[in-house]
């Protein structure tokens, strides 16, 4: 046995050294990869037990499928329309109806469009009908958008605002057919309605509107291309003007625009730029008096720069945030939020301090901000809620989803829509203080 085994070794010494044959593989490819992240301390946040869960119909990519209000939930699944107590979860009553609409609450009432054309109204406690307007043809595809304004509801369809009253349903106007491309509504202003659309041509181009909000009638119209309105102070609207984009010299152009007339009052330039196409702002963000312009150098990596909004721009020097990774969020409890390597911090607004969310490390797939706490979702299942303010994480979730809904807070709960499933953690004391 001890020759047998020897002559064994011997041979396979003598063939491991022997030069491959001609029709042999050469080395095998590369096979495997590991990501370094650096030295990370176990993750011993505490798991949150869900109070309650639901299913719904699912939602994602900071998609907001449900309502809150009064101490209520309210969802869609399989073409009924749930109410829910918010605290337990148990159903309080349904109503049958596919939505072609977001759910909309206020005042005691649930406001949607269904698939059969029909705006309704129910009472957000009983789940009773109120009335019912039909506003177009039934449709499987169609989509409407909804808000309030006061006595107000406003209506977007595909060519078309109109405004009903909340408490009749009956229309008090609309617009023509098809005279606003692609309406999307802006807000009501010292009682102008404000409507932007989408004109397509040589070059597709987003007018704004203004429509008187008791008659409906149109007082004015701003050509060009301008973004989501970014505030409203003392009369004027600020937009972000975009025609062209890569000609003006700028990251950031914002038109301050008269409410009441749409004449440009002002034009406000922000950070001259010789290559604006690979400098260009990728947000901008008006907080009180500060205006927040965001480039990004490189992937990853945020330059936020902050300026004084009434203030000439190339007569102040304005504070910079940079090397902080991906701005995700904020102004908010004093901070910026950014994602660097995979971790969330709140940077102190002007100062140099931040703070580490320690707990929640990976891909951040969604971030909210609801009074104290911060929701943080990544795309791994798990969802984070720490204190806004310190970074403190008070305890973990474990869902099975890789998008998520906006969160909402109601009666003392954190509500979490993980695509089709609905969860329903009580907020520590922690993030309620």
């Amino acid at each position: 046995m001890k020759r047998t085994t020897g002559a064994a070794l011997s041979l396979a010494l003598l063939l491991s050294a022997w030069p491959a044959a001609a029709d042999q593989a050469g080395a095998a490819g590369k096979t495997s990869y590991t990501r370094e992240y650096g030295i990370r301390t176990p993750d011993k946040t505490p798991v949150l037990k869900p109070k309650w869960q639901l299913q719904a119909d699912p939602a994602g990519g900071g998609a907001s499928e449900i309502s809150t209000a009064d101490g209520r939930l309210f969802y869609s699944y399989k073409n009924k329309l749930i109410s829910a107590d918010a605290k337990t979860g148990k159903q309080k009553w349904t109503y049958n109806a596919r939505r072609s609409s977001p759910l909309l609450v206020g005042g005691g009432s649930l406001y949607f469009v269904n698939s059969q054309g029909y705006l309704v109204k129910l009472n957000a406690k009983t789940g009773a009908a109120g009335w019912k307007t039909k506003i177009a043809d039934a449709s499987e595809d169609a989509f409407y958008s909804l808000a309030q304004e006061g006595k107000t509801l406003y209506v977007t369809e595909t060519g078309s605002l109109a405004a009903y009253d909340v408490s009749t349903g009956k229309r008090k106007w609309k617009t023509k057919s098809q005279e606003i491309g692609s309406p999307q509504y802006r807000g009501t202003y010292n009682g102008i309605v404000v409507v932007s659309g989408m004109e397509s041509g040589a070059i597709t181009t987003t007018p704004y509107y203004g429509y008187d909000a008791a008659s409906g009638k149109r007082l004015w119209e701003l050509p060009g291309i301008h973004s989501d309105v970014l505030d409203e102070q003392d009369g004027h609207l600020y937009l972000r003007n975009e025609w062209p984009v890569l000609d003006n010299g700028y990251a950031a152009v914002i038109d301050k625009v008269n409410v009441k007339t749409g004449k440009i009052a002002e034009t406000l330039s922000y950070i001259p730029e010789m290559d604006v196409f690979a400098n260009y702002a990728t947000a901008v963000v008006i907080d009180g008096k500060s205006i927040y312009i965001e480039q990004q150098p490189s992937a990853g990596n945020s330059r936020v720069t902050v300026f004084s909004l009434d203030r000439d721009p190339d007569k102040q020097t304005p504070r910079v945030y940079d090397n902080h990774g991906q701005w995700l969020a904020g102004p908010y409890a004093t901070r910026l939020y950014f994602e660097v390597n995979q971790k969330l911090i709140g940077v102190k607004i002007g100062g140099n301090g931040f703070i580490v969310f320690n707990g929640a490390v990976g891909t951040i797939a969604q971030l909210d901000l609801l009074d104290q706490a911060a929701v943080i979702g990544l795309t791994d299942g798990q969802v984070y809620l720490a204190n806004a303010s310190t970074g403190k994480v008070a305890g973990k979730v474990i869902t099975g989803a890789k998008r998520f809904g906006v969160a909402q807070e109601e009666s003392g709960m954190a509500i979490i829509q993980a695509e089709d499933q609905i969860y329903a953690v009580a907020l520590p004391a922690s993030l309620t203080k």
